[in-house]
């Protein structure tokens, strides 16, 4: 059973998959860059490894602004109901 999230939510949702995709993405270049391929620049292997960086990061902000939205949310719902 599917839990009724918030619009919010579910923006905050497209967004975590979408970045929780590009890092598997980018983890798979990872892995099979040498793949058939005799050696990689410097700038290859660097380039790579700042996206990922990047992503990891950016995952690192959407993580706490989903939990702060969601202790937000239900503060102000359970407020109500008391």
């Amino acid at each position: 059973m599917e839990q009724k999230i918030s619009q919010e939510l579910k923006k905050y949702k497209k967004e975590f998959d979408f970045i929780h995709k590009k890092i598997g993405e980018l983890e798979w270049k990872r892995a099979t860059m040498f793949y058939n391929k005799k050696d990689l620049s410097r700038y290859e292997i660097e380039n790579i490894e700042e996206q990922l960086e990047n992503y990891a990061r950016n995952m690192d902000y959407l993580l706490e602004d989903i939990k702060n939205y969601i202790v937000s949310y239900n503060d102000s719902k359970f407020k109500t109901h008391k």
